[in-house]
């Protein structure tokens, strides 16, 4: 059985340009905002503790006017998109969706109504924008139920190329590059005792906007 589609709308400020979007019936409203804002939010509340550097994009996800989330969209580090029907994207239209978090007490299927006021908005506002990629890492149990409900393609399988410190924080190879200008790993075994490499794949997902 299929859900009721639920009605979105915009968020008008003082001189009627959108800078929200909203479902009134869930309570839901997602609103840009400065980067600052949404950093304070994601780095105690986000699985990584870390926010997007190169974002692009930040809102705040508002729950009965009050602020229960926020999301980050990014320039991505693989920019250069092919589809599994072959067609090469141009990257210049491309971002990447990096981060969302969400209150535990939020409604149900509260992930996915955002992603629909977040695609929405950014076809009212960032016309430039014409695709989202993001990634679900089976590493930490994310199959991409979300994208999938979202109706985002699944283009691409990869295998999870991160490093777990035994803090338990996750590093990307170019970041660990960029601290320490090398990847070996009898180097970083030196450096991180306890050391391991992340098992499983990251899933790549495409939304055409």
């Amino acid at each position: 059985m299929r859900r009721r589609k639920l009605n979105k709308s915009p968020v008008l400020g003082f001189c009627g340009f959108v800078i929200g979007y909203e479902c009134k019936e869930k309570g839901i409203k997602l609103m840009e905002c400065d980067k600052a804002q949404a950093d304070a939010i994601i780095v105690p509340h986000h699985f990584s503790h870390k926010v997007t550097k190169n974002s692009c994009l930040n809102l705040l996800v508002l729950y009965k006017d009050k602020i229960r989330g926020a999301m980050q969209i990014g320039y991505g580090i693989r920019p250069h998109i092919k589809t599994e029907k072959g067609e090469v994207l141009d990257y210049h239209q491309v971002r990447e969706f990096d981060r969302m978090w969400l209150s535990d007490d939020m409604p149900k299927f509260s992930e996915t109504i955002c992603l629909s006021l977040l695609h929405k908005y950014i076809r009212a506002t960032h016309k430039e924008i014409k695709y989202l990629i993001s990634y679900a890492d089976t590493s930490i149990g994310n199959k991409g139920t979300i994208y999938k409900a979202a109706n985002y393609e699944h283009i691409d399988t990869i295998k999870a190329d991160f490093y777990v410190l035994p803090s338990g924080e996750r590093v990307h190879p170019v970041t660990m590059w960029h601290r320490h200008k090398t990847r070996a790993w009898e180097v970083l075994t030196k450096l991180y005792p306890g050391i391991k490499k992340a098992e499983g794949f990251q899933l790549k997902f495409l939304k055409k906007l």
